[in-house]
Order: structure tokens, then C-alpha cells, then sequence
């Protein structure tokens, strides 16, 4: 959310949230752009290469100018139905003629997003997800505040929201507290609880030092977990692709399988392309914990079968692949 200059190009970054634009203005004056000030309309209506990470509404109050190119770069790739797939297409609304490119990570990913957007082959990038080049990349930094991350067993539990009416359980409910802190203490591991956007399950778990909250809103970038992660626990949530990219072990906690399933629906088969441990009960998830800590290698080959059918790419350099592209379009 800066202003970045590459050789002749100029990037500004927007944001529609007041709180982040007081933050940022503030650390980078005069570059942060916040759709109501006249300025941000200016370099808007200037702009010759707009680029989002969800929809149009990325912009929003201001509808997309004619004549200018629309890359999307996504912020993840989907396990769930997402586009003309959904209960409610219609927040679409003329989508797939305002994109000219939309980033994915692979032939298979590309072949799910060309059909819930309705896009033509022509507009599907094989870039990989450019937030994905940071898993490989240097995290220290989040190491200033969680320094216990380095050297340590960790474990990542990142599960995704539910929609309205649909049961949700709090932290606790979930797992057994004093079970699973005495196998931390056993293997000398913390568990990380990193709730979703829309969603917070967490309570307070007071003398448990081995088991830390760390909310999306001080950490919104989940790939410095991914990085320190040894295991991920997660249920529908595609953050598990992301996490393939550093081979290994994943836990699928999916308690709720035929409720989410019914209400929301896959955009694929779950089990064939969710390889590691499915569990549904709190006994079963420790189990599966304490294997993976003591043979990681478990279940290894299954998830480079599936990595390779998600990812193209494993070479962090989604980034220079999508800069080139931009290049191209100028």
C-alpha cells in the first residue's frame, strides 16, 4: 500500500479502509491513495494498468474506466464454489467482461476459475499466486514479535469462516486444551490460532503458554506463518494450497464435512485432492499431530501429486512473471 518505481513505472496502492489509510499515509506520505480525495480520482482516471486482488468493487466508489487493462492477481486459490458457482452470482455483475488477465497458479486452478467466472481461455495468466513467492522468501521480521518461532515445532491452525446459520465452535470446543498443551510440552511445540477474516473462535486460554492467538489483523499476511509452520491444521480453506508449496503435513479438521458441504459445496472432489490426515474429533486431531511431529514424512508423496496438479510453479517468482506481463500491456 505504497508507491513503488520500477525502471519508468509508477504503482500506486489503494485502500478503502480509513483506519489503514491514516496508518499508511502516515509512514508514507502523499502515497497512499483513498477514494475520496480528489487526488486519488485524478491518478484513477490516469491509470493505464488497474490491478485487484478480489473484483471490481476493489475500486469501488468508482466504476472501472473504459479502455484501461484489469489484471486480477486473486488472493487465493478456491476450495470452495466461488463466481456463477455460488448461490448468489449476481455481486458479479459483468465480471468476467471487465477482466483482461486473472493470475492462477496452474492448468487445473486456471480450468476452476475460467468456469466460476465465465472467462475466456485467453484471459487465464498461468503466473502462480504472486503472494506465494513470499513462503520462500525472508520472514524474519515476524520473528521481532514471535521470536519463539525459530527452532521451535510449530503448528498452524487456520481454519476458514462459516456463513450464516452454520454452527460455530469455539477454540476450546474444538480441542481438547489440556491434552493438546501437555503434547506441545511433550515435543517442545507451540500451536498458533490464526482466525479468518470473517470469523473469530478463539477464547481466552489463560495458562496455556504453548497455545497463542496471533489475529489476522496484527499478521495479515499468513504466508510468515506458512514459513515457520512444521504442520498446518485447517478445514475448507484453500490456504492449503499455499502451504503444499513447502511440502509438509497438513491436517484436514473438517467436523463439520456434510453441514459445509451442503450449505457451501466444493469445487471439486475434498477427499481425492486433500491429502494428509482428515479428522473430526478432538482426540483424532492430536493423534494426527503427534504422527506428523514424529514422521513428517508421512503422506509425502500424496502431497507432491497434489502440489504438482496445483502449482506449476514452485520457483517464487510469480512476481517477475506478472511484471512482465504488465510490460507488455503498456
Amino acid at each position: 500500500i505504497f508507491k513503488i518505481e520500477i525502471m519508468t513505472l509508477t504503482f500506486f496502492f489503494y485502500t478503502k479502509d480509513k483506519r489503514e489509510f491514516i496508518k499508511l499515509n502516515h509512514k508514507y506520505p502523499s502515497k497512499i491513495l483513498y477514494p475520496y480525495h480528489i487526488g486519488t480520482l485524478l491518478k484513477f482516471l490516469r491509470a493505464k494498468i488497474l490491478i485487484i486482488t478480489t473484483g471490481p468493487d476493489d475500486f469501488s466508489p468508482f466504476p472501472i474506466p473504459a479502455k484501461r487493462s484489469v489484471l486480477n492477481i486473486w488472493h487465493g486459490m478456491p476450495i470452495k464454489k466461488v463466481g456463477y458457482e455460488t448461490h448468489d452470482s449476481s455481486v458479479l455483475n459483468g465480471f468476467d467482461k471487465v477482466i483482461d488477465y486473472f493470475s492462477v497458479s496452474s492448468e487445473f486452478d486456471g480450468a476452476i476459475i475460467q468456469n466460476a467466472f465465465n472467462l475466456d481461455i485467453s484471459k487465464i495468466f498461468i503466473s502462480g499466486l504472486l503472494k506465494n513467492d513470499y513462503i520462500k522468501l525472508d520472514n524474519s521480521k515476524i520473528l521481532e514479535k514471535y521470536s519463539f518461532l525459530e527452532g521451535r515445532k510449530v503448528i498452524l491452525y487456520a481454519p476458514t469462516f462459516r456463513e450464516n446459520g452454520m454452527k460455530i465452535l469455539m477454540l476450546d470446543e474444538l480441542f481438547e486444551v489440556e491434552k493438546l498443551n501437555k503434547l506441545l510440552e511433550k515435543h517442545d511445540a507451540y500451536f498458533l490460532y490464526r482466525n479468518h477474516l470473517k470469523s473469530n473462535e478463539a477464547k481466552s486460554l489463560g495458562g496455556n503458554t504453548r497455545i497463542i492467538s496471533i489475529p489476522l489483523k496484527e499478521y495479515s499476511n499468513s504466508q510468515h506463518l506458512l514459513y515457520y509452520s512444521d504442520i498446518l491444521i485447517t478445514d475448507y480453506s484453500g490456504i492449503y494450497f499455499d502451504f503444499l508449496l513447502m511440502n509438509r503435513p497438513i491436517i484436514f479438521y473438517n467436523y463439520d464435512f456434510d453441514e459445509y458441504n451442503q450449505k457451501r459445496g466444493f469445487l471439486f472432489n475434498y477427499a481425492e485432492n486433500t491429502p494428509g490426515y482428515k479428522v473430526q474429533t478432538s482426540d483424532q486431531v492430536i493423534e494426527a499431530i503427534d504422527s506428523y511431529l514424529r514422521s513428517p514424512e508421512i503422506h509425502e508423496k500424496e502431497r507432491l501429486k497434489i502440489k504438482n496438479k496445483f502449482h506449476k510453479f514452485d520457483d517464487a517468482k510469480a512476481c517477475e512473471r506478472t511484471y512482465e506481463l504488465i510490460k507488455q500491456l503498456l
